[in-house]
């Protein structure tokens, strides 16, 4: 297993090992971050990876690790609103 500091376990709940070829989202920007879709391709073993990003192929060298989560991953949105009701229900199936 890789670590990170004293931890064998990233902030998302595996070995940062574990995620290499796994696909997630990455927190990206400084002013206005927003999370895009990328492929970890390794662990730096210093608390960061690197990821090839969905749009435009490109790579960041260094991501640290929380600013990384896999696609499955719940997203919590506020105290009092639940993710599947967030747009409602609708029998129809469309939203």
């Amino acid at each position: 297993m890789t670590s990170i500091g004293t931890s064998t376990e990233s902030s998302i709940g595996c070995s940062v090992s574990d995620l290499i070829g796994r696909r997630g989202l990455g927190e990206f920007g400084k002013k206005n971050p927003k999370w895009y879709s990328c492929v970890v391709k390794k662990d730096n073993n210093d608390g960061t990876i690197k990821v090839q990003w969905d749009e435009g192929k490109k790579f960041t060298k260094r991501l640290p690790i929380e600013k990384f989560r896999l696609e499955d991953e719940p997203v919590h949105v506020h105290d009092d609103i639940k993710i599947d009701n967030i747009f409602g229900n609708n029998d129809d199936g469309d939203y």
